[in-house]
């Protein structure tokens, strides 16, 4: 229930960022098209970096420190996150839409799944393996003793 709130409040904040402001969608003649590409976030900015850093954290890709630089660390939590997704890897570009990507997953996306029946770590005795079918019981080492020294 939780993670639901929490993903409607991230899409109510991406609409309310993209949503244009009225009479926006008229250009004026003297306005021309490429003056509006500024006003789009240009991929990689330290802002769009920060939110993907907090949500490769969330998903568990992420084990550096949220600083709003694409260094290694973050480019790494990228790729493992597209591993984990099953998705192309590619050249590392913090958009918009990969940070919607991000959003769009649960908790601890990148953590690889744990084995239902573990013993903390360690691996299982053979004998307790499953299949596994008790074996001769070996031959004692020990001397026989003979009728002359039981006397």
């Amino acid at each position: 229930m939780h993670g639901c709130v929490w993903r409607a409040g991230v899409a109510a904040i991406a609409i309310s960022l993209f949503t244009l402001p009225a009479g926006a969608g008229a250009a004026e003649p003297s306005q021309s098209p490429v003056a509006d590409a500024p006003a789009a976030a240009p991929a990689n900015s330290p802002e769009q970096i920060r939110k993907a850093q907090v949500e490769l954290r969330r998903l568990d890709c992420l084990q550096g420190r949220i600083d709003g630089k694409l260094g290694d660390q973050t480019r790494e939590a990228v790729r493992k996150f597209w591993a984990s997704a099953k998705q192309p890897v590619v050249e590392v570009s913090i958009t918009d839409e990969l940070i919607a990507n991000f959003a769009e997953r649960g908790d601890n996306f990148c953590r690889p799944p744990r084995r239902f029946f573990g013993f903390g770590g360690r691996s299982l005795p053979p004998l307790l393996l499953p299949g596994a079918r008790p074996g001769a019981i070996p031959p004692t080492t020990a001397h026989p003793v003979s009728p002359d020294a039981a006397h």
